[in-house]
């Protein structure tokens, strides 16, 4: 696994002044007047990575926000042992690293590129002055941090009172919901192998494998390559109802 450089690391070269379209459309601005957020251009910068490379390290120090607009991440950890656990996958619009910037702490997990990814960086002086200088900023920041200790609460509920089948129902609802749909059918592209859903979940990749075939045996989903379709949402909570888990 290639690891990026932190930006104190990187050597210097021309900054790349990102096109506002790129980034004003994230979460994170949802409360910032369209001027504020395109007045940040030139204080951000423009990252690449390729699948595989980690962005950011635990215990790093960097303090950045970074908001990722194209490709898929994943939050993880690796355990002595090796075995890796992964804590949610991030999607374009999403953001990490809020974390850090908040308490001035080093990194508490790994951020690595499932795919290809296109991001951009907020340097932590950007973020500093954001704190102290836009209420706007900063309300969104808060009740997305509310969303993910809810949505962490949810996932540790479930590594310990329902069963593995029943966390992969869950975790596809979660995805076709983020990838949205039409009426009753989703689309996750690209899907997770078996084995990275396994790390979500808290599994290994077998038993993922036996849940997603028997899913697709009731016509739930049907998986062509990276594409993934959800048949029936209904159905799909249903199975989670039945299984003993919760919505």
């Amino acid at each position: 696994m290639t690891v990026i450089p932190s930006p104190s690391q990187r050597a210097p070269g021309p900054a790349v002044e990102p096109r506002a379209e790129d980034y004003r459309a994230n979460k994170l601005f949802r409360h910032m007047t369209p001027d504020e957020v395109a007045a940040l251009a030139p204080q951000i910068e423009t990252l690449r990575c390729g699948k595989g490379e980690m962005i950011v390290q635990r215990r790093d120090e960097d303090g950045g926000i970074y908001l990722l607009l194209e490709g898929v991440l994943l939050a993880n950890l690796y355990a002595r042992s090796g075995r890796e656990v992964g804590y949610r996958r991030i999607a374009p619009g999403g953001y990490f690293g809020e974390i850090a910037a908040i308490d001035g702490l080093p990194r508490s997990v790994n951020i690595v590129a499932v795919e290809d990814a296109r991001l951009v960086r907020l340097p932590q002086r950007l973020v500093a002055r954001l704190f102290e200088e836009s209420p706007r900023f900063m309300r969104a920041l808060l009740e997305d941090m509310a969303t993910l200790t809810r949505a962490l609460t949810d996932r540790l509920f479930e590594l310990t009172a329902v069963s593995v089948a029943c966390r992969v129902d869950i975790e596809l609802l979660r995805m076709a919901t983020a990838a949205g749909g039409e009426g009753d059918t989703a689309v996750i592209h690209p899907c997770p192998t078996h084995a990275e859903l396994a790390v979500l979940v808290g599994s290994q990749r077998e038993p993922v494998t036996r849940e997603l075939n028997r899913l697709a045996g009731l016509n739930i989903i049907r998986q062509s390559g990276r594409t993934l379709k959800i048949l029936d949402m209904a159905a799909l909570a249903d199975e989670v109802e039945r299984i003993g888990g919760e919505l």
